[in-house]
């Protein structure tokens, strides 16, 4: 049996998981007992006791949003060996998961991201998505028939790429006559990207493709 991380250790990883890297408008107090509540139930229930374990964490943890195939290559197990410890650093809440399409991505559970917010950074994990989301805030009433003309790329890219950001409410699709145009309301992405930015500095996620987008929006 592997040895039990240091406790300072256990103490220091919840603490970031309660916490988060960047959230804002949370309460001191309230987010210190956070952070406690979730290291008493890490020390109660040994969720870091197995390395890989531990190592999975961390790697959610610096890359938000990962996928099990992602986390699997990274960390260097394989895909059934990522899928029961995130599994069971689910069960823990220590994670929280996320569908985009067919697959899960991964976050630490400590009310750093709202299910929006999570929702919203699967979505702009693919810089193709962020590609076509960039086009529309540039172009905004465009169709996707004019989509594909000025990506150059073919339509079912296209639709899948809206797929993901309509999910997402990062893009409306309204009917005018026989087309439907697509919108993006730069005002509340704004803001929803600059609070993005925020939590996701000092992570490994894109945070320069979220910057764009805000240049973007005005």
């Amino acid at each position: 049996m592997q040895g039990r991380a240091p406790e300072w250790t256990l103490l220091g990883l919840a603490a970031i998981a309660a916490l988060g890297l960047g959230a804002l408008g949370h309460p001191a107090w309230g987010s210190l007992l956070g952070a406690v509540a979730l290291y008493n139930r890490v020390q109660r229930e040994g969720s870091f006791e197995n390395e890989t374990r531990r190592r999975i964490f961390e790697e959610v943890r610096t890359h938000p949003g990962q996928s099990i195939a992602e986390i699997a290559t990274t960390v260097g197990v394989s895909h059934s060996t990522a899928s029961y410890h995130l599994e069971r650093l689910s069960a823990f809440s220590l994670l929280a998961s996320t569908q985009d399409g067919n697959k899960m991505r991964f976050f630490v559970n400590g009310g750093t991201f709202t299910e929006e917010e999570r929702r919203v950074l699967s979505a702009l994990s693919n810089a193709e998505t962020r590609n076509v989301l960039a086009t529309v805030l540039a172009r905004p009433g465009s169709y996707r028939a004019e989509l594909t003309q000025v990506l150059g790329v073919s339509s079912p890219t296209v639709n899948w790429h809206l797929a993901r950001l309509l999910a997402a409410g990062l893009v409306a699709e309204e009917p005018r006559g026989r087309n439907r145009y697509l919108f993006a309301d730069a005002r509340r992405l704004k803001l929803l990207f600059e609070t993005l930015a925020s939590k996701v500095n000092g992570t490994q996620y894109d945070e320069a493709g979220l910057q764009e987008l805000l240049r973007l929006c005005g």
